[in-house]
């Protein structure tokens, strides 16, 4: 069938669709330009609870146009079951053009999971424990975002459309696959050109100092605790050596507390009795054992997320779920001086600021005080009007950006104010040309451009890297150096257990980006899934040789 224009199919969820445990599959020709710039609804169906849920198939964020080049498969966007996946933007136009095996596996429970698939490879995956699924209330419709009453259009051919009562395995969809496609393996190939086609090409020309040492910087985040245990600092500092890295990004505020004892600040409660037992201060400890061996280390903070009953003079009711009140200037003034008291007091390189963004729009009293004093409207009824091209009420994206924006530019001023060499680099999906402004306030561009922000490492944990969106980014910046691809080194099993990524995929994917985008290095996340044979595929690879970290700055902060 066509589903495009005002063609859709629909089936009672009753006898046919099964939200414990089940599996779609079908073939589908997209007739979409390359890039997939557009928003296209493939499947869509309501589900009930207070608040409603809902289920949903998008190449593209379906709620607006934001999302450009992703794939969501939504299960039930109030049990925060989700993954997606950039595989349809990366193709060319032939590659697009063909017919696709899509497939969607889920199951509730004690470990509820749930996958997309596409041609018989598992491109996107999520699991959380204790999972019960909201239930359908209206029927499942293909080929549109009708169920929400939009239009959306999937814009494509469908066949074979098959709805499963149980979950397929990865070695079962591949099968199916494999069945009904004889030129799998060419399939298959050509889903990985993007990378061997780069790894085939010439190696790079890094620059070298006076002394001949290589220059790139080699960033590995670490989001455990580990390091505020002084007698796991050796270990640490030898193993970063050992694998090749020369920049330390450990976390000190996951938004629960301190870390480690930082007078003046809440300590994390669950770790009170050990800081109470540690002596001396671990983090000048692992700053100067790693400085000894030629590592600079950048602290890592997750801004605006609270996890926890911490500090709840920065929340009020309709404050976003897990993070703080952005719009609050007494939490801003709190976590801009703790990051500043943080740069000021230890012999830090730079500052990474990760869950730099609001989290969603507070709707409390405050909240809509202020807004309705800067505005002279009600922020509640200019969230529902949007421009022409479906994007937030330039309203609201002009509100959440200034509070977070006043965060980034404060650290970022008086961090180099103390420091003028820090680095200051932050987490994100940095937006590409045509794409909807970000309505939660994380807004790199802009940062990179006012010299605030040195690197933006845009967060890419997939098998299949979005090489096609950062070539857009860095196209359209006058600092391209300052996007750096950060990869994942982790997978999920079947069952739910992340476990490391084998090790020549992971050296594949770092050395395919310092290939493509020289600038400000490479990064890598995470410190507790590198593993030996990771260690071994980098160290036979890109960091065959070790190097000295080096930063190009969009220029000195001001």
């Amino acid at each position: 069938m066509r589903l495009t224009g005002g063609n859709d199919l629909s089936f009672a969820p009753e006898g046919n669709f099964d939200m414990a445990a089940g599996t779609i599959m079908f073939w589908f020709r997209p007739d979409w330009e390359p890039g997939a710039p557009e928003s296209h609804a493939l499947l869509s169906m309501t589900l009930g609870g207070d608040p409603p849920g809902y289920f949903v198939l998008s190449q593209g964020w379906w709620e607006s146009s934001g999302g450009v080049g992703r794939m969501y498969f939504v299960l039930d966007n109030q049990s925060f079951m989700h993954c997606n996946t950039q595989a349809w933007a990366n193709m060319d136009a032939e590659e697009l053009g063909r017919w696709h095996h899509v497939a969607l596996t889920w199951s509730e429970g004690a470990q509820g999971v749930m996958a997309l698939y596409i041609d018989g490879d598992r491109v996107g995956y999520s699991a959380r424990p204790d999972i019960t699924l909201r239930r359908p209330v209206d029927r499942l419709i293909v080929g549109s975002d009708g169920s929400q009453g939009g239009q959306r259009p999937a814009d494509g051919l469908l066949d074979e459309l098959v709805i499963y009562d149980r979950i397929m395995s990865d070695a079962q969809i591949a099968e199916v696959f494999r069945a009904q496609e004889p030129d799998w393996e060419a399939i298959q190939a050509r889903r990985m050109a993007w990378l061997t086609d780069v790894l085939a090409g010439p190696e790079p020309l890094l620059p070298r100092d006076e002394q001949g040492r290589l220059l790139e910087s080699r960033a590995l985040l670490d989001e455990g605790t580990g390091w505020n245990t002084p007698e796991n600092i050796p270990e640490i500092v030898a193993k970063l050596k050992r694998a090749g890295f020369n920049v330390y990004v450990p976390c000190i505020w996951h938004g629960r507390g301190t870390r480690w004892a930082f007078e003046g600040y809440p300590p994390d409660e669950r770790m009170a009795e050990q800081f109470a037992q540690t002596e001396g201060d671990p983090l000048a400890m692992l700053i100067e054992q790693c400085h000894a061996e030629g590592i600079e280390v950048h602290p890592w903070f997750c801004v605006v997320k609270r996890e926890g009953d911490i500090l709840p003079e920065f929340v009020e009711d309709g404050t976003p779920a897990k993070f703080f009140d952005a719009h609050r200037p007494a939490f801003r003034e709190f976590i801009t001086g703790l990051m500043t008291a943080v740069i000021e007091r230890y012999e830090v390189d730079g500052i990474n600021l990760d869950f730099i963004r609001t989290g969603g729009l507070c709707t409390g009293p405050l909240c809509e005080a202020e807004y309705r004093a800067k505005f002279g409207s009600e922020m509640d009824e200019d969230a529902k009007l949007t421009t022409e091209e479906g994007w937030a009420n330039p309203k609201i994206v002009q509100w959440q950006n200034e509070c977070i924006g006043e965060i980034v530019r404060r650290v970022a001023t008086r961090g180099c104010e103390l420091r003028p060499g820090l680095i200051v680099s932050v987490d994100g999906h940095p937006h590409a040309p045509g794409e909807a402004p970000d309505s939660n306030g994380r807004n790199e561009g802009p940062w990179v451009d006012a010299g605030w922000v040195d690197v933006v490492y845009a967060m890419d944990y997939s098998r299949e890297l979005s090489w096609v969106r950062l070539d857009r980014v860095r196209e359209a910046s006058e600092h391209p150096e300052a996007y750096v691809e950060l990869c994942g080194n982790y997978e999920r099993t079947e069952t739910g257990h992340v476990v490391p990524r084998e090790g020549e995929l992971v050296a594949q994917q770092i050395e395919f980006c310092r290939r493509k985008w020289p600038g400000n290095g490479v990064g890598l996340y995470l410190w507790s899934m590198l593993s030996d044979d990771q260690i071994e595929a980098l160290r036979a690879g890109p960091f065959a040789e070790d190097a000295v970290p080096t930063w190009v700055r969009s220029h000195p902060h001001q």
